[in-house]
C-alpha cells in the first residue's frame, strides 16, 4: 500500500492520461475510459480530435467533466501519430499544410499545449540537426502562439529500441541541460520543456536536470516507471511500467518538480505491450491510481 498524496502534492499535480496508454481506443471511448476513471484531463491527437468534429468533442468533454492538457501532431503522420521535428524537408512542409486549422482546434477545445518529440539522432550532422531543429521550432511555437497554444518539445533519451524515424547516424540532443540549451538559442519565448520521467531516468535521473530548468520552463509532463533492476542504457519505450510499480525514484521527481515551479498535469504515457493487453477499464484504473499514489512511495515504505 502507498500513503495517499499529501495536500500540497495534490494540489501541485493534475492525473492525466496519454492515449497511447490504451493504444487503438476510439476517441469517445477512450474519453470515457478516462472520466471513469477519474481522470480530469487528458491529452488527445489533434487528428482524431478533428476527425471527430471539434463542436461535438467540446460537448463531449464537457459531459464527461474532462479537459484536454495537451495534444499532439502539431506536426502530424497520418490520422493519429504525430511526426517528429526532424523529419525530411518535403515531408516537413507537408505537414506544415493545415497547421492553423489544428492550432484552432487545440484553441477550440481549451488546450493550450501542443506537443512535439525532438529526434535523439538524425541523419544530419549535429550542428546541422540542432539548426534545422532551432529553426522549426521558432516557426511552430509562433504559429502557436496566435492561437494562444505554447509548444512543449520533448527530448528522447532512451539509446535502444528507437523507431526508425527518430534514429540516425548522428546524435542531436538526448538529455533535459542539452534541450534547455538548444531553446536558450531558439529565437522564440512560447517553446517550453516536455519533461518525461522515463526518458529523466534513462538519462541517469539527476534532479539537477530538472531544477536548472528554472520557473515556467516545463510546460507538460508525461510518467512512466522503469523497470527496478535493468541499466539505463538498456531501457526502451516497451519496458515503461506504471508510475510506482518500478524503480524510479518518485518523492525525488517531485521534489525536483516543486523545486522547478511545475504544477500541472502528469499524464501517464504507457508503450508496454503487455500492459496494453490487459481489458482499457483496467488499464485506466490503474494509471489513476498510480498518478496519484506514487509521490510518496518512500514515505509509504518507512
Amino acid at each position: 500500500m502507498t500513503a495517499p498524496l499529501t495536500d500540497a502534492a495534490a494540489g501541485r499535480f493534475v492525473p492525466c492520461l496519454n492515449p497511447a496508454t490504451l493504444s487503438g481506443i476510439p476517441l469517445p471511448q477512450f474519453l470515457a475510459l478516462a472520466a471513469g476513471a477519474g481522470f480530469p484531463t487528458v491529452e488527445v491527437s489533434i487528428q482524431q480530435a478533428q476527425a471527430h468534429g471539434t463542436a461535438s468533442l467540446r460537448e463531449l468533454l464537457k459531459e464527461l467533466g474532462v479537459s484536454v492538457a495537451a495534444a499532439s501532431g502539431i506536426l502530424p503522420a497520418g490520422p493519429v501519430l504525430p511526426a517528429p521535428l526532424l523529419v525530411a524537408p518535403d515531408t516537413y512542409r507537408a505537414c506544415l499544410d493545415g497547421l492553423d486549422s489544428r492550432l484552432e482546434a487545440m484553441a477550440a477545445l481549451g488546450c493550450t499545449v501542443a506537443t512535439t518529440v525532438l529526434n535523439p539522432r538524425s541523419p544530419l550532422e549535429t550542428a546541422a540537426a540542432r539548426a534545422v531543429a532551432r529553426k522549426r521550432i521558432a516557426e511552430l511555437a509562433t504559429a502557436a502562439a496566435a492561437h494562444g497554444v505554447r509548444l512543449a518539445v520533448e527530448a528522447v533519451s532512451i539509446h535502444t529500441g528507437l523507431p526508425p524515424e527518430l534514429d540516425g547516424p548522428h546524435p542531436v540532443l538526448d538529455s533535459l541541460p542539452q534541450l534547455a540549451e538548444l531553446l536558450d538559442e531558439t529565437d522564440t519565448e512560447n517553446a517550453g520543456v516536455l519533461v518525461d520521467s522515463f526518458h529523466w531516468a534513462a538519462a541517469g535521473a539527476d534532479p539537477g536536470h530538472i531544477t536548472a530548468l528554472g520557473p515556467n520552463r516545463i510546460t507538460h509532463l508525461q510518467i512512466a516507471d522503469t523497470p527496478a533492476h535493468r541499466e539505463i542504457s538498456e531501457l526502451t519505450d516497451a519496458q515503461r511500467l506504471f508510475p510506482g510499480d518500478g524503480g524510479l525514484a518518485w518523492p525525488v521527481l517531485a521534489d525536483a518538480l516543486g523545486r522547478a515551479g511545475y504544477a500541472g498535469p502528469v499524464s501517464v504515457e504507457l508503450f508496454n505491450p503487455e500492459l496494453r493487453a490487459l481489458p482499457a477499464g483496467e488499464i485506466a484504473r490503474l494509471s489513476h491510481h498510480a498518478a496519484t499514489r506514487c509521490w510518496t512511495l518512500a514515505e509509504a515504505s518507512r
